[in-house]
């Protein structure tokens, strides 16, 4: 049987896996500054050492963008994968780019978010390509810098420049955690508080602070947190599983979150010395939408709140925006993402909505059922982040049989 050939093939080699893996942690792709030349440069030879062509697009300096092509026609799987990764920063105990595989662990800066996925991604096309699989239909790799930057030239781009992008299934290697697939994100809103004022000292009160204008605008918005939608049955469904599983695997109170309204301000600044009214003040908010709420909605609520608390005015300007996008839980390659994980872990592995985002939003957006399926990532954002080897190869083992059974037929 093909599935088998491949996943024994996969399993003999799972130290290669993992040596590609720790190969692409050791080449930095920290955005900023978002510079992922060398990465791609490196992957781009991989590929052409397999004879897989590849398409070098680069519409931001710095920022190419990689898509090869094994088979043809239909349908089209799309292996989507993100090149940048967040700085390394600081309080490693180890270098933050040794991608050191000890204790059974992969470290390093991007291990899990999302080096692992690319090199889940590699590795298919890798056996595809070697084993001489035929294909009934099309298998694309498409690997976008500029993720972490919101994908302007990056994802969205390709989607909406290569056609061959706009497949008609997606799977993304993102950490998810082997126990739960994502078929949908919350949107996000971002908006950005503005408010002039006139300064004078503080003492004779002759002037209008700016900083209590967007205070006022601030806290009339953060009233919209925790706001509960009413969404799809279907989704509702899938958030009332996960509930439970989101309490243990995100932290505490997580489990309250994909089906409400999430306010949270990320910069506050304003003034230049206490003695002065500040003639100048600035936030930023971050909003996060359940399924059933849209950007228009929450920003229309937004403005009227504002205008109602504030009376100088408050400018507010929008800078990311992505509605709520959720992949039905009968498509095909969901059923068939969970039919294989579950298989190889011998337990039930929840579909969910996850809270942050993924360049998975960009193809649900387009409509292209799309599944982020992905190693968990410990660390991820701060010092010592790493993945766990042997779920990078149970990830690996289960995007193989979701990509045969898709492009595969009958073949076992």
């Amino acid at each position: 049987m093909l599935k088998t050939r491949l996943t024994d093939e996969l399993r003999a080699r799972q130290a290669e896996l993992f040596e590609l893996c720790s190969r692409l942690i050791q080449i930095p792709s920290e955005n900023p500054p978002g510079d992922t030349t060398k990465l791609a440069a490196f992957i781009r030879d991989h590929l052409d050492s397999l004879r897989i062509p590849v398409e070098w697009h680069e519409p931001m300096a710095g920022r190419p963008n990689l898509v090869a092509n094994l088979g043809t026609g239909s349908p089209n799987l799309v292996l989507s994968g993100h090149l940048d990764e967040f700085p390394a920063g600081q309080g490693w105990t180890r270098p933050p780019f040794s991608g050191a595989v000890e204790g059974g662990r992969i470290w390093g800066r991007g291990a899990g978010d999302m080096k692992a996925g690319l090199a889940v991604a590699l590795t298919i096309a890798s056996l595809v390509r070697r084993l001489e699989v035929p294909l009934a239909g099309r298998l694309t790799l498409a690997l976008a810098s500029d993720e972490e930057t919101g994908g302007e030239w990056g994802t969205q781009w390709l989607l909406a420049n290569v056609a061959a992008v706009r497949g008609d299934a997606c799977l993304i290697g993102e950490s998810s955690g082997t126990w739960s697939a994502g078929i949908g994100e919350k949107g996000v809103l971002w908006l950005r508080l503005s408010a002039r004022g006139v300064s004078g000292h503080a003492a004779y009160q002759q002037g209008v602070s700016a900083v209590s204008a967007v205070r006022a605008a601030v806290v009339a918005i953060e009233r919209m947190h925790g706001r509960k939608a009413r969404g799809d049955t279907a989704v509702a469904r899938v958030i009332a599983r996960q509930r439970a599983a989101a309490e243990r695997r995100w932290g505490r109170g997580t489990g309250r979150l994909a089906d409400r309204l999430a306010v949270s301000v990320g910069t506050l600044r304003g003034g230049g010395q206490v003695n002065l009214i500040p003639e100048a003040a600035m936030a930023e908010v971050d909003f996060r939408l359940p399924p059933g709420l849209t950007t228009a909605t929450v920003l229309k609520e937004a403005r009227r709140r504002i205008s109602r608390a504030v009376r100088s005015g408050v400018q507010v300007d929008v800078f990311n925006r992505c509605d709520p996008y959720v992949t039905s839980p009968d498509a095909q390659l969901v059923k068939l993402v969970l039919a294989n994980a579950k298989a190889l872990n011998r337990r039930t592995v929840l579909p969910v909505v996850r809270l942050g985002y993924t360049d998975g939003r960009f193809f649900r957006r387009a409509g292209i059922p799309t599944v982020v399926y992905g190693p968990a990532v410990h660390n991820m954002g701060g010092p010592d982040e790493y993945i766990e080897a042997a779920e990078l190869l149970e990830v690996a083992i289960a995007h193989v049989g979701a990509v045969l059974d898709l492009l595969a037929p009958g073949a076992g």
